[in-house]
């Protein structure tokens, strides 16, 4: 397995058990499932909708986010954009699991299943 990739999970998962109060906010419903099969959670999906309706959204519920968008260019200007909003909505924002996830070499949350499964997970 790679090193990147199981330091990139672990330490998510052991984030969010620590952090009550915090979501993972994730583009799509196949990037939901691949985290939670890993048991990451509670993780939120954006489903298409506006940035200002997810940040209120979030903002009733939850302290902080942990935004995991994909790596690509979508997913970079998602990231910029709704870093933004959810702040000025007084939520906390933390970017750095894209890093760890950069990091490892995956560039799609979605493709983390397929990538552990390729190389064995213990």
């Amino acid at each position: 397995m790679d090193g990147e990739l199981k330091r990139f999970l672990y330490r998510l998962k052991r984030f969010m058990l620590g952090k009550e109060g915090w979501v993972v906010l994730v583009e799509g419903k196949r990037d939901k499932m691949a985290l939670e099969r890993f048991d990451i959670g509670p993780v939120y999906t954006m489903k298409g909708r506006k940035f200002h309706d997810i940040a209120e959204e979030l903002s009733e519920k939850y302290e902080g986010v942990v935004i995991l968008t994909d790596l690509d260019r979508t997913g970079e200007d998602i990231y910029r954009k709704l870093s933004k909003i959810l702040e000025s909505y007084g939520l906390k924002v933390d970017g750095s699991f894209r890093e760890d996830l950069k990091r490892s070499g995956v560039k799609f949350v979605e493709k983390i299943p397929q990538r552990v499964l390729e190389e064995g997970w213990n």
